[in-house]
Formats: structure tokens, sequence, C-alpha cells
């Protein structure tokens, strides 16, 4: 059964309102628990990590999968709306910015091409889109970091390269791409990475 409630992590200083925010969404299996070990990558940001609403191999998702790196339409349609309302119901004066980790950065690339206007930037990490029909300018003038490890044996490389290949072109974002040396992880440099590229864009 899905959640039909968000259930909320945050990491934020009260004393600084007119921080950036940034919305994690965790990976497979995982929680909103683990975006403790990413806090370095956003300097100065106030953080909110959100539990996916699919209960699966021990914790939780944000969709089902047809396949890996391909959702099922059905359950796409379902989840999105559900967690973009989640998102802007706790939104402050600024567009947060996305961050996702593997199903997590699928999600969040799909909140970020069904409402654009509504997001800051787009930071995915090992991952890719969930679906193969994407819109031409779907991104136009936003931010993104693609990360992508370089012996990652989850996500198919055609499907990283695809979504590359989008973020490059046609979309219109305005994308960095980050290849560091490891596999389906979120490595101590790449933190690092994600933190030079957030703050110089940020501020």
């Amino acid at each position: 059964m899905a959640e039909e409630t968000p259930v909320v992590l945050r990491f934020d200083d009260p004393s600084q309102p007119t921080a950036p925010e940034t919305v994690f969404l965790h990976g497979r299996g995982s929680s909103e628990r683990q975006a403790a070990g990413l806090l370095r990558a956003f300097p100065g940001a106030a953080i909110r990590a959100y539990r996916g609403p699919l209960r699966e191999a021990g914790g939780f998702a944000w969709f089902e999968n047809a396949g890996i790196g391909n959702g099922r339409p059905e359950s796409l349609a379902e989840q999105i709306p559900k967690v973009e309302q989640w998102i802007a119901a706790d939104t402050g004066a600024r567009a947060p910015w996305l961050c996702g980790f593997s199903n997590g950065a699928a999600m969040a690339a799909a909140l970020a091409v069904a409402k654009p206007g509504a997001y800051a930037g787009l930071i995915m990490i090992a991952g890719c889109f969930p679906s193969e029909s994407l819109p031409v300018g779907g991104l136009q003038g936003m931010p993104v970091l693609f990360c992508r490890g370089q012996f990652d044996g989850v996500i198919p490389h055609d499907k990283s390269q695809r979504a590359l290949d989008y973020l490059t072109g046609s979309s219109g974002a305005w994308t960095e791409f980050v290849s560091y040396a490891d596999g389906h992880a979120i490595s101590p440099d790449l933190l690092g990475r994600i933190a030079a590229w957030f703050r110089s864009r940020s501020s």
C-alpha cells in the first residue's frame, strides 16, 4: 500500500530563513535517512529528505519498475503528482533544488520535467529518466548536475547515456557532467564536487 502522507526528515537552521532549500529523494530500498550522509554536499542549505511512498526491499521506493531504469507508466502517473504535491505544500518563498540518488534521481528528474518552473535546479546521482518520453526544451535554462559512477553496474550504461544526451542536448538545460571513481554509490570525492557546484549556483 502506498503512503499518502509525507514523511520528511529535516536538516535546517531556523535562524537562516532565507537559506536555499534542497529536497533529497533516496534510492530504492532506502529511506529518508540516507540524506544524513549528504549534508556536506549542500553547504548553507536547508534540506528536506522525503520517504518514498512505496514499501520495497526493507525500505521504500518512489515508483514501481517495469525493469531496471524503466518505471511502470501507471505507477509514475500515480506517484509523480503525489510527490509533487508533498513538496509544493512545504515550499517557502524560494523554489527548492531537487537531488536524488538512483530511484530517487529518476523521480527527481520526472518531477523537474513535469513542472520545471517549480524547482531551482536538479542534481541526479547514479540515475536516469524513468521514461523515454522526454519533451524538447523540457528543462530549458535549468541548472543540472548529472553524476555517474565509472563502475556503476546497476543502471544500464545505455540508459544513463541517453539521460546525459538529453540533458546536454534537446532538454535545453545547463548541464554539467561529473564522472567519479566509484560504483552505484556516493563517494566522499563526489560530495565535494557537488558542494562546489551547488555553492556556485545557489548563492
